[in-house]
């Protein structure tokens, strides 16, 4: 059953209604008389803002971070800044240009704290001791000297001397003699191959070689296609770098040595995938591998620089490093190995006649 309302209650209802824009007219004279009575007052007495609250600062980009830095150089998409490092709480900064001490942290590696601390490889290598193979080992909670930007970390060859080593690079036996570092107490100061030095202030004109990204682009043929990833190679190979073959491949040494200058560019041999980049623990140094996906892995050992890293797809002819002498070397060279479903081959069987 509906209830329809009675009479008087919807009197009473359109009464109501018909009062409440005379209630509503007096409660907006009431509210004009108050601002009234505050603006008077605020003329009258001195005038109190609030600041505006400052924006909640957002964590940035690394590239917006580095494009904020101090000169940093943009071309196209990418900014070119050499002098960068990475604080412990991820935030990027202009590298420090002096030597400092560091507590190696849970993860750490030669290869991980010289892109950090803006260093070279090679510079790290100095970072520990002078003797022994505890370059390989960074310990948690170990503390290491971190070299200056403007410091060489030069590895001793036979023959060499303290002196020859201070003539060769421009400095007094007495400067070397005089980082701690290196550890010499008293004469003579003998040295021994693989041996490292830190010599102070060597590095030419203290500049930093230039940024990989510069030099070390894809351009064989897939490289501006829709396939610029395509991580294999055609089995086709060319030589990583040019120079005289110091020791060809021989049972115990399947790999050519390729005699050349430190600081040489060595290239991929053919397209593929870094599957390995940094220190290796077993001689090679500095090394990079690269799976070239069709049954053939190349490495590249003694490495001065690394301009790759894991997972990185590279093009035939592509710049991967530099060439140095780290690790069981005696003297700058690239030692070169091919691997063929996994077994080490003579590279000369799979190289093009030079």
């Amino acid at each position: 059953m509906i209830h329809m309302p009675s009479q008087e209650a919807t009197g009473a209802g359109r009464s109501g209604l018909r009062a409440a824009p005379v209630f509503l007219g007096i409660l907006a004279v009431i509210y004009m008389l108050a601002d009234a009575a505050t603006a008077s007052a605020q003329r009258s007495g001195p005038v109190i803002t609030t600041p505006t609250p400052a924006p909640m600062a957002q964590s940035l980009s690394w590239r917006e971070q580095l494009q904020l830095m101090p000169g940093a150089l943009r071309r196209g998409q990418i900014t070119y800044l050499p002098l960068v490092m990475r604080e412990a709480d991820h935030r990027l900064t202009e590298a420090a240009v002096g030597s400092f001490t560091y507590v190696v942290r849970p993860g750490d590696t030669l290869w991980t704290l010289a892109l950090d601390f803006g260093r070279d490889l090679d510079t790290m290598s100095c970072a520990t001791t002078p003797l022994g193979d505890d370059v390989e080992t960074l310990t948690p909670g170990q503390e290491i000297t971190v070299p200056a930007l403007s410091d060489l970390c030069y590895t001793v060859t036979p023959y060499d001397t303290l002196e020859s080593i201070a003539a060769r690079h421009g400095l007094s036996v007495a400067v070397i003699v005089a980082v701690p570092w290196n550890g010499f107490t008293a004469p003579p100061y003998l040295v021994r191959p693989r041996q490292r030095v830190l010599l102070p202030g060597a590095r030419p004109n203290a500049q930093l070689r230039p940024d990989h990204r510069q030099v070390s682009i894809m351009s064989d043929e897939w490289a501006y296609t829709s396939y610029q990833d395509w991580p294999y190679g055609d089995g086709r190979f060319i030589w990583p770098v040019e120079g005289p073959i110091s020791q060809a491949a021989h049972d115990g040494h399947r790999a050519l040595d390729i005699a050349v200058p430190e600081g040489t560019p060595v290239k991929a041999a053919d397209r593929g995938t870094v599957i390995m980049g940094g220190w290796s623990p077993v001689g090679y140094g500095f090394r990079v591998v690269i799976d070239h996906g069709n049954d053939y892995v190349t490495l590249y050992a003694h490495l001065r620089d690394i301009y790759v890293k894991k997972g990185q797809v590279v093009g035939k002819g592509q710049i991967i490093g530099v060439s140095g002498s780290n690790g069981n070397s005696t003297g700058p060279h690239l030692h070169f190995e091919l691997r063929d479903f996994g077994i080490l081959t003579d590279p000369l069987k799979l190289l093009p006649a030079r």
